[in-house]
This record gives C-alpha cells, sequence and structure tokens, in this order.
C-alpha cells in the first residue's frame, strides 16, 4: 500500500511507531557515548563517529517528532469534523422530533375529536329511536346538520395533519390521519342518507 492509500489512523500509528524506533536509536546511541572509553586515539575517534551519529540521530528524531505532531493535528482535524457532523445531526434531530410531536399532538386532538363525534352519534341514534312526531324529526334534522359540520371541520383537520406529514415525511402519521378523514368522510355520507331519509318523512 502506498503512502497515498494509507489510512488516517495507519498514519498515526507510522508516526508513533518510527518515533518509538528512532527515539530507541537515540537513547542507545547516547548510551553508548557516555560509556565510551577516552584513553587513546582509537577511542577518541571511534567516541567522535559516536557524537556524529547522536547529532544525526538527534535530526532524525526531532523529524519523527514532527511527522507525529502533524499526524496528532490531522487526526485532532478529523475529530473535530466528525464533532461537527454529530452536532449537525444532533440538531437535525431535535428539530424533527418537535415536529413529530407536535404532529402527535394534532393527531391525538383529531382522535380526541373523532371520539366525541362517535359519542354524539350515539347520543343522536337514541334520540331517532326514541323520535316519533314531525317536530322530532325536525330536531333530528337539526342535530344532524350540526354534526355534519363538525364532522366537516375534523375532516379538514385531517386533511390538513396529512399534507403536513408527507411534507415532513412522517408518512406513518400521514397514512393515519388520512384514515381517520376517509372514516369521517363515509360517516357523513351515511348522515347525508339519512339526513334525506328523515326530510322526506
Amino acid at each position: 500500500m502506498s503512502k497515498r492509500d494509507k489510512s488516517p489512523s495507519s498514519e498515526l500509528v507510522a508516526a508513533a511507531e518510527s518515533l518509538e524506533s528512532q527515539l530507541l536509536r537515540f537513547e542507545s546511541l547516547a548510551d553508548q557515548l557516555r560509556k565510551a572509553p577516552l584513553n587513546s586515539e582509537k577511542s577518541l575517534e571511534r567516541a567522535s563517529k559516536l557524537l556524529r551519529d547522536v547529532a544525526e540521530q538527534d535530526q532524525v528524531l526531532n523529524a519523527s517528532v514532527s511527522a507525529l505532531v502533524a499526524a496528532v493535528t490531522a487526526a485532532r482535524d478529523r475529530q473535530q469534523i466528525q464533532a461537527e457532523a454529530v452536532n449537525a445531526r444532533a440538531q437535525e434531530l431535535q428539530q424533527r422530533a418537535e415536529t413529530f410531536k407536535a404532529l402527535l399532538e394534532r393527531y391525538g386532538a383529531l382522535g380526541q375529536s373523532a371520539a366525541e363525534l362517535n359519542q354524539r352519534m350515539q347520543e343522536f341514534a337514541a334520540q331517532r329511536a326514541k323520535a316519533q312526531t314531525p317536530e322530532q324529526n325536525t330536531e333530528l334534522i337539526s342535530t344532524l346538520d350540526t354534526l355534519n359540520q363538525r364532522m366537516v371541520e375534523v375532516a379538514d383537520e385531517a386533511q390538513s395533519v396529512t399534507g403536513l406529514a408527507e411534507e415532513q415525511d412522517f408518512t406513518d402519521v400521514g397514512r393515519q390521519s388520512d384514515s381517520l378523514r376517509q372514516q369521517l368522510l363515509s360517516a357523513r355520507n351515511k348522515l347525508n342518507l339519512l339526513r334525506k331519509g328523515l326530510a322526506s318523512s
């Protein structure tokens, strides 16, 4: 694998291993220089050679330190980029959670409205069972008209929630609110047929 192909993590490891290797060599040469005898021409020449080797190794060691610092800096930059991406995603998550919560609240209100309509329908059925006079039928028609209007309002709200859910890509909520809307429209159609029957009686 070429140097260009190396991953940033492998470059960091390689720089650290290189520094460790160069440091060990520097320590070995320095130790040899400290222990070298200085009591003959030959030993003085050997010590001078060791001194040059230590100086050269010191330069190599400094280069290895610089390489490691550069690798650490690159790693820190990578971490910073990822941290910024994570932070941006966290903000997006918070915004999406708030949007979803608002949608659920509106859908929950729809469910409550539908439950209230169902209760009123049951009350209407009981009222209809007792109706025997034209006047009572007129009251039934008035009740139906009120129910009809309320169904239209709730169905419109369901359509609004469906559109917003689809726009925000929360398809589950969109499907649920649209299903509720369809149920309301179906019930409204039945009410209209019932009203026609009452009006003609």
